[in-house]
């Protein structure tokens, strides 16, 4: 836990260190030394000013490891030549500072704080040289030196080794944390796209179904009500026409409402969607609400990808209806699908007034079948036609598959 980034262990431990170095009344003893060296006394300004060089960094060697270390390291430098060769236990601030630097701060800081230190340790060492007055070459007077030195670099050395040990596992913790939170993000992407990708789906499937059945609802509407005073049974098929489109499409919304419902628990069986093999079914419920519309099929009739029946089917009712409302009052369409070897062709042609929609207002029409043709591949081009009328070309590659992984509704 920490507050405004400062943590309470260290609050805690620039408190212990600033009473260590003020109130400690003897030097830390260094092992392997026997030095009769009593605390020198400092001046109160000199002892207040040392004390919080180094307390008040240890508070913040976390979140400023660099200002932190390098305030310590001054302080020490103060203290050192103000009391030559008297290390209180306040002096280990120095070996924290190391400590937080090398697992907080950047690889050029942490290696010239360890420097310092070790260089510190020499000066630290030299007044035991002058103990006795002048420095003789005797292990009497070498040796305190050297343990000094010794015990200090062997000290610093092993905190700035646990240091790095410290500082790699932060590092690969960051590491698979940044990981996991890319993750994380590219999962929300992903999802957020493949709702986008469904939601357009549904917009194409919804139009084509009710724009396909109001226009021919339209057209049996129109035509009855102009032949119920001379043919009354006329005006009858016409409403039958009516009724069994309308309910056709109420089938598939609510086959649809049933695939988004499957998202909820809902176990409800949904219809199988409509593939090219239902395009005559298709020209038939159209030719019988009056409208002149042919269809030919041509090619051996071959396995094709999952979607692309579908895809197909959704095309043609399109463009079906997309000559209903811009062609005219009674145009002549004509379906012809071909099959080659490396691509599935549908073409509709009318001889309208060619003219076609780009789009129905909301995005869908003409785009909305290119949309279905370049999920697979494809591509769908239109224009008026040579002599006048429309077309719509759609094609879609196709592999050769096995038959035997032929779904039955695509």
């Amino acid at each position: 836990m920490t507050f405004k980034g400062v943590s309470p262990i260290d609050v805690v431990s620039a408190l212990l260190v600033g009473l260590l170095f003020w109130f400690q009344p003897t030097p830390f003893l260094i092992p392997f030394t026997q030095l009769p060296i009593e605390r020198q006394g400092l001046g109160w300004f000199a002892n207040l000013l040392i004390g919080l060089a180094y307390a008040v960094p240890m508070a913040f060697r976390r979140t400023h490891p660099v200002p932190s270390a390098l305030t310590i390291l001054c302080g020490a430098g103060v203290h050192l030549l103000l009391e030559p060769a008297n290390i209180t236990l306040a002096d280990f601030a120095v070996v924290a500072a190391v400590y937080a630097v090398t697992v907080y701060g950047p690889v050029w800081a942490h290696r010239l704080v360890l420097s310092l230190t070790l260089l510190g340790s020499f000066f630290i060492a030299i007044p035991t040289l002058t103990m006795g007055g002048a420095i003789r070459n005797d292990w009497a007077t070498w040796g305190p030196f050297l343990g000094i030195v010794t015990y200090i670099m062997a000290v610093t050395l092993a905190v700035y080794g646990l240091a790095l040990a410290r500082r790699s596992q932060l590092a690969k913790m960051l590491s698979l944390m940044r990981i996991a939170s890319d993750a994380q993000a590219a999962a929300k992407t992903e999802r957020e796209l493949a709702v986008l990708e469904e939601r357009s789906r549904i917009a194409r499937e919804m139009h084509d179904i009710v724009a396909h059945t109001l226009s021919v609802v339209i057209a049996q509407a129109d035509g009855g009500r102009y032949a119920a005073t001379k043919d009354p049974e006329a005006s009858t098929r016409a409403l039958a026409t009516i009724s069994d489109m309308a309910r056709d499409a109420l089938k598939d919304i609510r086959s649809i409402i049933g695939v988004l419902r499957e998202s909820e628990g809902d176990e409800q069986p949904t219809l199988p969607q409509p593939i090219e093999r239902d395009l005559e079914t298709l020209v038939r419920n159209v030719r019988d609400s009056g409208v002149r519309v042919s269809f030919v099929r041509t090619g051996q009739s071959r396995t094709l990808p999952v979607g692309v029946g579908n895809a197909v089917y959704r095309i043609c009712q399109e463009a079906i209806t997309n000559s209903l409302k811009h062609a005219g009052p009674t145009p002549h369409i004509t379906v012809l699908l071909q099959t080659t070897d490396a691509a599935l062709l549908l073409q509709v042609d009318d001889d309208g007034r060619g003219a076609a929609a780009p789009s129905d207002g909301k995005g869908h029409g003409l785009i909305g079948m290119s949309e279905r043709a370049s999920a697979f591949g494809g591509s769908v081009t239109s224009g008026p036609r040579p002599g006048g009328g429309f077309r719509v070309l759609a094609s879609i590659p196709i592999p050769h598959l096995d038959n035997s992984n032929r779904s039955e509704h695509d």
